[in-house]
């Protein structure tokens, strides 16, 4: 894991003086060495949209964002949101020099850091400085000050991260040789022929997102398609624990009709005819009034969700190796 300490202590933010120096994270010369892969590596989240991609490294106050165009760096942005949970301002001041305005105003000074331009309005302060960094400060009404909200080296500010990265984008399922009959058929991801022989870094490299982050445990690659999400677990060792794939109906407006057209499985019933057609057999059926979990005889299972407003049971996860699970949920179901 690549040692990355900016602001991790809290009371000593020279790695946060450094940022502001130098216009940005890989500006700063001791950075300049680190390569995408490195980064992503050590990130706790990433994702990955058409030819862009973010990295977010979370701290205990603030979040750091990497923004890659084409793997190349395309500049940096902190977060300070969490900041603004702290009700205190004498706490707030006692982690920092910076974090309000009038404070910002005496650093800048202090470490001779020329404000190119400054906008000041009665919610905000914008400030630039002449080596391109952005700071912004809105009004805090809780502390009655100016609280930091966020700096960024190379574009204006957070909103303008979704203008300049690509358009939302999905992942084709052919581009990693992936498909969702392949996928039943061979009884998981690392079945599929051409999987056999995937490792973390291989993969890491093609996913569209990565979280290992505070909220969970380990680490989770996924590779997000049109109406599914393939998810692969790696423990906090990076050994692979498991997979599954999850529906996503993006149109919550669509009807049963329209879905059973668009998606290649959806429905219960459906699938009880799809099953036999595609030399598929379901071996054994876990049910109560909210789900159905098909087992089939290839090791899959399929769980499907009740839907009231379509009276009917909708995919919503298969497991390609779900043989493993089988007994957790005959004693769940079959009481």
């Amino acid at each position: 894991m690549l040692p990355i300490h900016l602001g991790e202590n809290n009371h000593k933010y020279a790695e946060l003086h450094a940022f502001i120096k130098h216009g940005g994270f890989i500006e700063i010369p001791e950075n300049g060495h680190l390569t995408f892969h490195e980064l992503l590596i050590a990130c706790q989240a990433s994702a990955r949209n058409g030819q862009s991609t973010v990295l977010d490294f979370e701290f205990r106050h603030f979040d750091l964002s990497l923004i890659y165009v084409h793997d190349q760096y395309y500049g940096s942005l902190i977060d300070f949101k969490r900041l603004a949970r702290i009700k205190n301002s004498h706490k707030i001041a006692k982690l920092g020099d910076i974090h309000f305005w009038h404070d910002f105003e005496r650093y800048a000074a202090q470490h001779r850091l020329t404000i190119r331009t400054c906008t000041q309005t009665k919610k905000s302060r914008k400030a630039i400085l002449d080596n391109g960094l952005r700071l912004i400060f809105h009004y805090s009404k809780v502390h009655d000050d100016f609280l930091i909200s966020e700096i960024t080296s190379r574009f204006g500010n957070k909103r303008m991260i979704n203008s300049t990265l690509s358009p939302s984008s999905y992942m084709e399922m052919e581009s990693i040789d992936f498909s969702i009959h392949e996928y039943l058929r061979h009884k998981g991801f690392f079945n599929l022929p051409a999987h056999k022989n995937s490792g973390f870094d291989d993969l890491l490299m093609k996913c569209s997102s990565k979280e290992s982050h505070s909220a969970i445990t380990g680490t989770i690659l996924g590779f997000e398609f049109k109406n599914w999400l393939l998810e692969i677990f790696y423990d906090d060792s990076l050994a692979l624990i498991g997979e599954n794939l999850k529906f996503i109906n993006r149109s919550s407006h669509s009807s049963k009709e329209e879905i059973i057209k668009e998606y290649e499985i959806h429905f219960w019933e459906s699938f009880k005819l799809y099953a036999p057609q595609n030399d598929l057999q379901i071996i054994e059926i876990c049910k109560d009034h909210d789900m159905i979990i098909a087992f089939l005889n290839t090791g899959a299972n399929l769980h499907f969700q009740y839907q009231e407003e379509f009276d009917d049971y909708l995919i919503s996860v298969i497991e390609g190796d779900g043989t493993p699970f089988r007994e957790s949920y005959r004693r769940i179901y079959n009481h």
